[in-house]
């Protein structure tokens, strides 16, 4: 019974993670960790057992215990990642709101240099309202 719950675990991982990603919601580069993950699901389900000579060679004499350990590693990993990514998206974030007020700042210097510059935009804004 555990072989077909992680069998269609694994494929039904799978297939929403490439619908997430055909759908632009799952960058690919994101997907790619995911689809490694599901397949691994798959072929957990095909072969349980497998897990539990692997636990027997690595010496861990209680498996689910090297799969729970293998899980949160996985999950911290992913959580590293995101975490960097968004820090990252952030400083770039804080950069562009900090080009956005030097522009700002340059465009109230120049309307305050030549005034005439001001009155001819908003003369041509209410030309625009006129048409």
């Amino acid at each position: 019974m555990i072989t077909l719950l992680t069998t269609i675990m694994g494929l039904s991982v799978t297939a929403t993670i490439l619908v997430l990603i055909r759908k632009d919601r799952l960058h690919a580069s994101t997907g790619f960790g995911w689809v490694l993950v599901a397949i691994c699901f798959f072929f957990l389900g095909l072969a349980p057992y497998s897990f539990d000579r692997l636990a027997g060679i690595l010496g861990v004499k209680y498996p689910p215990a090297l799969a729970f350990a293998l899980a949160i590693a996985v999950i911290l990993i992913k959580l590293l990642q995101s975490d960097t990514r968004y820090s990252s998206l952030r400083v770039r974030h804080e950069r562009l709101i900090q080009r956005v007020a030097l522009l700002e700042l340059q465009n109230r210097k120049v309307h305050s240099e030549h005034p005439d510059a001001t009155h001819n935009s908003s003369t041509l804004g209410k030309d625009k309202e006129a048409i």
